[in-house]
């Protein structure tokens, strides 16, 4: 079952509206999002399932982005048997670079927003099951640009194993790329 939880905003202080158009609702503007902007987030892929599709929109009206997931299912692995959330991963307006340990793959997301930053922070779900490892580790090139559209596809028989990127307080985003793995059970 997939999980969407939305929560409010990290922190008190509107973005405001810059005198620039509003945002369109977050599922106008990328369809099956999960989050509304400036919210927080929390996304879990079924039973057996890791995360094979990033999508991403960014808004310059909230300086936020908008996201949806989409999850294959391993071959061969029944279901993952541990399953654990890191703390996070970023400060706002850092640097991130975190890979899952061996052994374990990406299957969710928690993400919260502050105004203040213009920034998004991530904890990230890392799960295996037991005689599980991971091979052939490698960091993607970004995967949006600057205020652009993410719509990241892991590669055939590849899986997200951690996330890497950077926030630019100009342009008030953040590039990602995904660090990638083969899984062999």
């Amino acid at each position: 079952m997939v999980s969407p939880l939305c929560g409010g905003p990290v922190d008190s202080q509107s973005s405001g509206d810059r005198g620039r158009p509003p945002c369109p609702s977050h599922t106008s503007a990328l369809p099956g999002a999960i989050n509304d902007w400036d919210r927080t987030f929390t996304f879990q892929c079924p039973a057996g399932q890791a995360v094979s599709v990033v999508k991403s929109r960014h808004c310059d009206t909230t300086e936020d982005r908008v996201w949806r997931f989409v999850c294959k299912a391993v071959p061969n692995l029944g279901d993952f048997t541990d399953h654990y959330w890191t703390p996070w991963v970023n400060e706002f307006d850092g640097v991130m670079n975190y890979a899952c340990p061996s052994g374990r793959v990406v299957t969710g997301f928690r993400s919260e927003h502050s105004n203040y930053h213009e920034d998004r922070r991530w904890k990230i779900r890392c799960s295996r099951k037991a005689g599980m490892t991971t091979r052939n580790h490698y960091q993607s090139l970004y995967a949006n640009s600057w205020d652009g559209d993410m719509n990241y596809n892991v590669p055939t028989n590849f899986y997200i194993r951690g996330m890497h990127g950077y926030h630019d307080n100009e342009k008030e985003d953040r590039l990602y790329g995904f660090d990638l793995c083969r899984v062999q059970l």
